[in-house]
C-alpha cells in the first residue's frame, strides 16, 4: 500500500468518525437546543441588513456625575476595527471618555472606552418621519475581563 493510499484511507476512516458524532446527540437534545434557541431575547440578536450589523446597546459618558447612559443602536459594518456607528433616538452630546456596551451574542458582551463627537440628524429618507441621531464613535481601549 502506498503512501497515498494509506493517506486517501485514513481521511476516509476520519470522515466516517466525523458522521459518527451525531449518533450521540439525542433527540432530546437537539429539541432542548431549539427550545433554548427560540427563547433567546431579541435584544440578543442582531440584525443584519447588507454587510452592517445592528446590535441593541448603550452609551455613557464617564465624565458626566450620575452615571446616566443613552440607549443606542450600533452598527457595525466591518469596514473598520476601531470605528462603530452609533443610532440614538435623541441627540449624544460629544465625550472623550464614552463606555460603550452591548451584546454582540449569548455571553459576549462588549465593552469598550472610546470617543465620539456631538450626532447630527439622520439624512436617511428612513429616518425622517423618526428623530434619529447618528455619531460615529472610536473605540480607543477593550474594557472586557480577558
Amino acid at each position: 500500500m502506498t503512501s497515498v493510499t494509506r493517506l486517501q484511507e485514513s481521511e476516509k476512516m476520519r470522515r466516517e468518525e466525523d458522521d459518527d458524532i451525531y449518533e450521540f446527540v439525542s433527540n432530546d437534545t437537539i429539541k432542548r437546543a431549539e427550545e433554548m434557541c427560540s427563547s433567546l431575547s431579541s435584544n440578543i440578536g442582531l440584525e443584519r441588513r447588507g454587510q452592517t450589523t445592528y446590535y441593541q446597546g448603550a452609551v455613557s459618558d464617564m465624565n458626566e456625575m450620575g452615571g446616566r447612559f443613552s440607549k443606542v443602536t450600533v452598527a457595525d459594518s466591518g469596514k473598520s476595527a476601531d470605528q462603530l456607528t452609533l443610532i440614538a433616538d435623541k441627540p449624544l452630546p460629544s465625550s472623550n471618555n464614552a463606555l460603550l456596551v452591548f451584546r454582540a451574542g449569548p455571553g459576549d458582551d462588549m465593552k469598550y472606552i472610546g470617543k465620539h463627537a456631538d450626532s447630527r440628524p439622520g439624512q436617511r429618507q428612513d429616518d425622517e418621519d423618526e428623530s434619529k441621531h447618528i455619531t460615529t464613535y472610536t473605540i480607543l481601549r477593550d474594557v472586557r475581563k480577558k
